[in-house]
């Protein structure tokens, strides 16, 4: 885990906040979201390749749609989940994503409206939810993937119950 230091006086937590990773699982469910991606994507080459043949080898695109959507599959959920951490301060819920852009997003407590939390068929499969915040303000909600159900529901029902002290804003 990495420590995340105080960005200025100001800053409610004087010591290092500990940052915390998705659960280890959530890198198969993003394997196998990328081998279903993988699979589309080949399926329509080779309706591609059949329907409109081009003046190449046949199985040429279909083949090369396939080698590159795996190695994006393989690769691509290592350096998301080295990626994703978050960290529950005293006033703000701090997520930070991304692979090629990292995005950093503070979302303060005072600005939350509703936490909820999401579970797709692939989430159920390998035990894990997404935590989802929302803010009045339009398009600022934060999600957390890759969560274990009880975790997850732990975290939505402490920050439903946060008791915000609006008097120090």
């Amino acid at each position: 885990m990495e420590a995340l230091q105080p960005t200025s006086d100001e800053d409610v937590a004087s010591r290092p906040v500990t940052l915390i990773p998705l659960n280890k699982r959530v890198r198969l469910l993003w394997w196998a979201q990328g081998a279903l991606v993988t699979v589309q994507v080949t399926v329509l080459a080779v309706v591609v390749d059949v329907v409109a043949p081009l003046p190449l080898p046949n199985g040429l695109i279909p083949g090369a749609a396939f080698v590159v959507g795996a190695m994006l599959a393989a690769i691509l959920p290592v350096l998301r989940y080295r990626r994703w951490r978050y960290a529950i301060r005293e006033r703000d819920l701090w997520i930070r994503r991304g692979v090629f852009w990292v995005t950093v997003s503070v979302i303060p407590f005072s600005r939350l409206q509703f936490v909820d939390t999401q579970q797709g068929p692939l989430d159920r499969l390998f035990g894990l939810s997404q935590l989802v915040v929302h803010t009045a303000a339009l398009g600022t909600s934060g999600q957390l993937p890759g969560l274990e159900t009880g975790q997850a529901e732990q975290l939505r029902d402490r920050l439903a119950q946060v008791d915000v002290d609006v008097s120090g804003l």
